[in-house]
């Protein structure tokens, strides 16, 4: 998905005057493909919860095959802003279904890598597309690379159905489900501490054996493996899970009312925008005067955006190490508020990215200076996204799932308003105070981790009760 997203950022221009869509009516429809990203996720999300991930894996895929179709043939405005809303219905799943994938399948230990992981593959498969998407365009053309992604976004559709294994189970409609014998008059409570365990061994057989009750508790449920044609379905249901697709679609709305989710959506979202700016504005800057670089080169300049995320993922590990030093000095008690301060290094990463890539451009100087600002904004964005996206989960772990559909809607607003506005931005301010008034507003939002220090832990003790009757809701609690 990440590949396909940005195969046309390096022709950017060129897709423009080849379609007769201007680039301010190019950067809106990219804005409603942003928007829909996240508020599409309100259906994928339940769909997935009720009928299983692997529907909505191929689901998305068969639409994004239909989207690149139509954008290999599209010409004028109005097409351009069809592909582009269907195209953020089908990305939209990999924003919230990948994490969901990666919650059922790891351990809790071992979800921050593989999350790491996932983001790291977003990067690379962005990386990718801006590079190799500036070579098809100034070789077979850009158009071809459209029916490239529709061709790969097939095969991997048919190599889901065939080879891959829903991961959806709903523990929580199988915890009561599971029986473990009890005695009635005594419990292993009551041997004596040095009994040897053969002992213990027999008098546990003689409980089971006698006077016992079956109560339900805690456990595991021993279920037939699935047949190859039962790995075949794309639609998996299990009745043992009660809640309504309603209930899934509306209990995202109810995390609005939490400060501790609201703001890290919108530092998650600002976290974004150099992303946006520069993959709306890279072409537009590089291959005009003084550059006059062709669309091969301009896509190669994205390289600097992977060192930069490689400084984000280190900022992000650091701030795991930061928190458990934090927590040994509190006497072995971690808050999530702890991870908070290695959201100082973003600020020195957006002052740095935005304000260097905007006025190097608006002055023509060389071009290492956008690169430089390049690798600042991509470490921003990867630095604040997963320290939002943790510091979220963390305060309310037991609704991680809706958490990121709120991450998402909160990029996709902000993301729009960012798409709908640089252009027209641009042209009045040029691009030096248009970036730097995008760096001042991610700036700001960074800034908001100063009242969740101070006040996020009593945000998250004022929401307790309605946390937990959330929780008992979705059976959870």
């Amino acid at each position: 998905m990440g590949f396909g997203e940005n195969i046309l950022g390096a022709a950017w221009t060129t897709v423009g005057e080849d379609a007769n869509v201007s680039l301010v009516n190019m950067n809106g429809g990219s804005g409603l493909n942003w928007l829909l990203l996240g508020f599409a996720n309100l259906i994928w999300v339940p769909t997935a919860m009720k009928i299983g991930r692997k529907f909505v894996y191929i689901a998305s895929l068969i639409i994004m095959v239909c989207m690149y179709s139509w954008s290999a043939v599209f010409y004028g405005t109005g097409q351009w802003y069809g592909s582009c809303a269907l195209g953020g219905l089908g990305t939209s799943a990999y924003q919230a279904l990948i994490q969901l994938t990666i919650m059922d399948i790891f351990f809790a230990h071992e979800r921050g890598t593989m999350l790491a992981v996932y983001v790291w593959s977003q990067q690379l498969g962005a990386l990718l597309g801006s590079i190799l998407g500036g070579y098809i365009a100034a070789g077979p053309g850009w158009r071809f690379g459209e029916d490239i992604c529709a061709i790969l976004c097939a095969f991997v559709a048919v190599l889901i159905f065939f080879t891959m294994d829903d991961s959806m189970f709903p523990r929580d409609a199988f915890t009561s489900s599971t029986n473990s014998l009890i005695p009635s008059a005594a419990s292993d409570s009551d041997v004596v501490g040095s009994e040897d365990l053969s002992q213990r061994d027999a008098k546990t057989k003689n409980m089971q054996s006698s006077d016992q009750q079956v109560v339900p508790t805690e456990g595991l449920v021993t279920l037939p493996p699935r047949t190859y044609l039962g790995l075949l379905s794309p639609i998996h249901y299990y009745k043992e899970d009660s809640t309504t697709f309603y209930q899934y679609f509306r209990r995202p709305f109810v995390l609005f009312s939490f400060p501790n989710v609201v703001l890290s959506a919108i530092i998650f979202g600002f976290a974004c925008t150099g992303g946006f700016a520069s993959f709306s504005t890279m072409a537009e800057i590089l291959m005009a005067p003084p550059y006059n670089w062709g669309t091969g080169p301009t896509g190669l300049v994205n390289l600097a955006g992977l060192i930069g995320s490689f400084i984000g993922m280190a900022t992000g590990y650091l701030g795991d190490r930061l928190v458990i030093y934090l927590a040994r000095k509190n006497g072995g008690y971690k808050e999530p508020e702890m991870r908070l301060w290695m959201l100082g290094s973003c600020f020195i990463y957006t002052g740095i990215g935005y304000m260097t890539y905007g006025w190097v451009a608006q002055e023509g100087e060389h071009w290492i200076g956008i690169a430089i600002g390049l690798a600042c904004m991509s470490a921003q964005q990867t630095a604040a996204g997963s320290i939002a996206t943790a510091y979220a989960m963390e305060c309310f772990e037991g609704i991680a799932g809706e958490i990121v559909v709120i991450l998402a809607i909160g990029s996709s607003v902000i993301n729009f308003a960012c798409s709908y506005s640089i252009q027209p931005m641009i042209n009045v301010m040029g691009y030096g105070w248009a970036l730097t008034a995008w760096g001042l507003m991610a700036l700001l939002s960074l800034g908001l981790a100063i009242p969740m220090m101070l006040w996020g832990k009593e945000w998250r003790r004022a929401k307790k009760e309605r946390y937990d009757a959330f929780l008992r809701e979705t059976g959870r609690a």
